[in-house]
């Protein structure tokens, strides 16, 4: 049974691009721990391509590993192996989740960061992971990105933790397509899309909107949300114009904004008071 995991493994690591060139020492590291005759192996993968094209746009393979401590030597080998390779990298962070206050979780992105990425700080663990710029022969457009990333404590006479790898658009790239997602609901803002007024309430439904708001705070600069916050009160106060909003919008709209109060992304005082606001508007 071993050893059929094993050659899967292999198999799995042969076909999914981990020979990113700039990585060769990290790959041969990782390969040690998963081929090792001890240790145990739990993995998960995924791979996404674009439809038309058939190019990768996303992928995630995680391996969650149990190894005797006797083999400490194949995690501080990894550790090396992220030495080796850190002048190809674009990014290379490392640290411990052993403290009780992290004061986030560290996520790899995968695919275009709308799905659910890989946490590597778990608590208790020590972690470290690198970024890779994709090969241009793979991405000409220079938007993707290798992260690889380990974690691992001790726990009962054994090293536990898991080795990531993900594939997914740079950090900077996402940001500029949420940037030019935020100016392209302003601008529609400043044309009069959302204007509401007694004869011609806005075409988009109370719920879209709301939510369209509320999606536009996530990355947006504290006075931008505030503006978005006075609009989202506003549609909300005017509640009565939409005679399409059901209870069941109106309940998922309470409990986002009790999200978004507690959330201390939103603690500035204008905007926390305006979010409060609207939750008491809803009637």
């Amino acid at each position: 049974m071993k050893t059929s995991i094993i050659r899967l493994l292999s198999l799995v690591l042969i076909v999914i691009p981990m020979t990113v060139y700039a990585q060769n020492n990290i790959k041969s590291a990782f390969d040690a721990i998963i081929k090792c005759p001890e240790v145990q192996i739990t993995y998960s993968h995924s791979l996404d391509k674009d439809p038309s094209t058939g190019v990768k746009t996303g992928q995630s393979d995680v391996y969650r590993f149990v190894l005797p401590t006797s083999q400490a030597k194949l995690i501080k080998n990894v550790i090396s192996a992220f030495d080796r390779d850190a002048e190809m990298a674009y990014s290379v962070n490392r640290g411990s989740g052993k403290t009780s206050n992290i004061d986030k979780d560290m996520i790899l992105a995968v695919g275009n960061g709308e799905k659910a990425g890989v946490c590597i700080n778990t608590p208790e663990c020590e972690y470290i992971y690198s970024l890779f710029l994709a090969p241009l022969a793979d991405d000409p457009k220079g938007i993707y990105r290798y992260a690889y990333g380990m974690n691992y404590k001790e726990e009962e006479g054994n090293l536990v933790g898991k080795l990531v790898i993900t594939y997914a658009t740079t950090l900077k790239h996402r940001q500029e397509v949420e940037q030019q997602r935020q100016y392209d609901v302003l601008r529609s803002f400043s044309n009069g899309a959302y204007v509401i007024n007694d004869n011609h309430p806005s075409q988009e439904s109370w719920f879209d909107m709301l939510m369209s708001y509320f999606q536009s705070m996530t990355s947006a600069s504290t006075q931008t949300r505030i503006a978005l916050a006075s609009k989202a009160f506003k549609v909300i106060r005017d509640t009565s114009k939409y005679p399409e909003v059901t209870a069941a919008d109106k309940d998922a709209v309470r409990e986002i904004l009790k999200g978004m109060i507690s959330d201390k992304k939103y603690s500035e005082s204008v905007l926390n008071k305006l979010l409060t606001q609207c939750l008491v508007e809803i009637k």
